[in-house]
């Protein structure tokens, strides 16, 4: 048998190791498990891993996560993380469609499927599928999963020297340097979360403490102090309860980032009043990108660009290409991060498509302003945000449809001052079905976050009825 690769893009493997043993894990829950990189890629192997096999990932924000994502790679498979809150069925259909080789949780993944292999690694339970089905993927690659804005079953595949150079070139615009503390209580499944804070820590050597969800302004605010972080990055939506919250800001906090979405300019300017003197960086990226694209360091500039989302990053270029007739223009990127491709079902063929060698449409529309600073106009594919989760619209629909006595589905997408909502809107066949049962049977298939305001029913006859009005 193979040995486990000793090197993951120029990286050696005892670096990596050194790195995860320094991290202080909050969230441990299995203190004693194996997180020797070696030992557990050595594992992997064992069990007949083969290059190119994706290994689906849903465990909860610890460095044991990070083992294995790394253990993964050092023994040729290719890692793809999932939310752990993501219901059984629905980490199944993902196993269905990336195609993936194994499923990895914290709890008896993949409870009816037949021919399994079942054994723990790491503190954790894997599911081992029969290897009838071709490896999915290439020794070398990772997979970041886009369950929002490309739908649930969808990912993007990325080498991960390109993930690294994406890390190295954010590090570079947020300024991280050795010695810094770098807080990561965002879960680690986002791409922003494994790319922008894990991957650069790593990188330059900063000291990582894992904490994870739920949020609290006050338990956070003392989170950084306790721990002396020095790095942190929150949601818009995070920086919004903090200042309702009101607590001041530990003195050792250097670096706030901010992504995921756009910040207004008034709680910009509210968060570097809050912060005299501290380092204030809004980001703009997605997965598909490998996933930063472009930064402002907001304490370093007038108020005016308080809007923008800033500059490139180096080696990043911008087109805007003007999208229909009302004057809107949506960003391409072009990037030696960008994804090699999709993988997996895509929701939207056009949405966040490579039209070209590393060139990427977005689905976002921007301005740029005669220095070269971006500013965020909207979005044009089918999807909303809400908090810090992209829904995707056509996803939501299709889920929808596989309930029994269901015709047809369609999202409404209700605008309001704190941010978008959604209602789900189901003709119906039979009528003894309740819009109650419809909605436990819906919810069962969608994480909490992405679960709609409120499902309508409509029967069948009054539905047709209505196009003849």
């Amino acid at each position: 048998m193979a040995s486990p690769l000793q090197e993951l893009a120029g990286v050696p493997l005892a670096t990596v190791q050194a790195f995860l043993d320094r991290i202080r894990d909050l969230t441990e829950a299995h203190p004693t498990a194996d997180r020797s990189v070696s030992s557990l890629a050595a594992g992997w192997m064992a069990r007949g891993l083969r290059p190119g096999d994706v290994v689906l990932l849903a465990l909860p924000n610890g460095v044991g996560l990070l083992a294995q994502v790394f253990a993964v790679l050092a023994a040729r498979g290719v890692p793809a993380l999932v939310s752990p809150a993501s219901p059984a069925g629905r980490q199944q259909s993902l196993v269905d469609a990336l195609p993936a080789r194994a499923l990895v949780a914290m709890r008896a993944p993949a409870p009816h499927a037949e021919g399994v292999e079942r054994f723990a690694l790491g503190g954790a339970e894997v599911a081992l599928f029969p290897d009838t089905t071709p490896p999915g993927a290439e020794a070398g690659e990772i997979v970041l999963l886009t369950s929002g804005t490309s739908g649930f079953a969808s990912g993007c595949v990325f080498d991960l020297a390109a993930l690294f150079r994406n890390a190295d070139r954010h590090a570079d615009a947020v300024g991280l340097r050795a010695g810094d503390t770098a807080l990561v209580n965002l879960p680690l499944y986002y791409s922003y979360s494994m790319v922008a804070q894990a991957f650069s820590a790593l990188r330059r050597g900063l000291e990582l403490v894992i904490s994870g969800p739920p949020f609290q302004p006050a338990a956070y605010l003392r989170l950084l102090a306790e721990q002396g972080i020095t790095v942190s990055a929150l949601t818009p939506l995070l920086v919004r309860g903090l200042l309702q919250h009101g607590e001041a800001f530990p003195d050792g906090l250097r670096c706030l980032g901010v992504g995921g979405d756009v910040l207004a300019p008034e709680h910009v300017k509210r968060m570097l009043h809050a912060r005299p003197g501290g380092e204030l960086y809004l980001t703009y990226g997605l997965s598909e990108a490998g996933p930063r694209v472009a930064t402002l360091a907001a304490h370093a500039e007038p108020e005016r660009r308080f809007a923008s989302v800033g500059l490139p990053l180096p080696g990043t270029e911008v087109t805007l290409v003007p999208r229909g007739p009302d004057g809107q223009r949506e960003l391409f990127v072009s990037s030696d991060t960008v994804m090699k491709r999709r993988i997996g079902i895509v929701e939207g063929e056009k949405q966040h498509a490579l039209r070209g060698p590393r060139l990427l449409a977005t689905g976002d529309v921007f301005d740029i302003d005669a220095e070269g600073y971006l500013y965020f106009q909207g979005r044009v594919s089918d999807f909303l945000v809400r908090g810090s989760e992209k829904i995707s619209m056509a996803s939501v629909r299709r889920l929808a449809m596989m309930l029994p006595g269901v015709l047809t589905a369609r999202t409404q997408v209700i605008k309001g001052a704190e941010g978008d909502d959604y209602d789900v809107v189901l003709t119906v066949s039979d009528e003894r079905r309740s819009v109650e049962q419809l909605s436990r049977d819906l919810f069962r298939l969608l994480r909490l976050a992405e679960r709609p305001r409120a499902v309508q029913v409509v029967a069948a006859d009054v539905a047709v009825a209505s196009l003849h009005k």
